[in-house]
């Protein structure tokens, strides 16, 4: 299987109200580091899911109407916004494990991405503390 198809494969995975970033579809499709080559899988693919994939963040990389048809299709399905951006806490969506024998069922979700404003889980040596990561702008 190429790499446009092992791309497109997650993003056609992506349920109705969730959303994934450029570079989680890259990563998850064992490309880490390259969200350019998703752009390029959107691009050349028909039928896709695209409106459900978006930038780092939440934010819709789109400008004009093809942004605004993106939000638009986002809302439809119920994907709420916060500050002009995806609520990413609410609506990220990472693929899980293929269920196969033996598989539990569940989405166990890609670890958050550094930025996207969620909460990790740091070990300091005193056992797991949670920890709000900062945005920086």
């Amino acid at each position: 299987m190429g790499k446009l198809a092992r791309l497109r494969g997650v993003i056609a995975r992506v349920p109705r109200g969730r959303v994934i970033t450029y570079g989680r579809v890259a990563e998850a499709a064992g490309f880490p580091g390259a969200a350019r080559l998703t752009v390029l899988a959107l691009q050349r693919g028909d039928g896709l899911p695209w409106h459900r994939v978006v930038a780092a963040g939440g934010r819709i990389a789109l400008r004009g109407a093809d942004g605004q048809e993106q939000r638009l299709r986002l809302e439809v399905e119920g994907v709420t916004f916060r500050a002009g951006r995806v609520r990413m806490d609410l609506h990220a969506w990472g693929p899980g494990p293929r269920r196969g024998r033996g598989s539990r069922p569940g989405n166990a979700a890609l670890p958050p991405a550094p930025g996207d404003g969620t909460v990790g889980t740091t070990d300091l040596g005193f056992g797991d503390v949670r920890a709000r990561r900062k945005r920086w702008r």
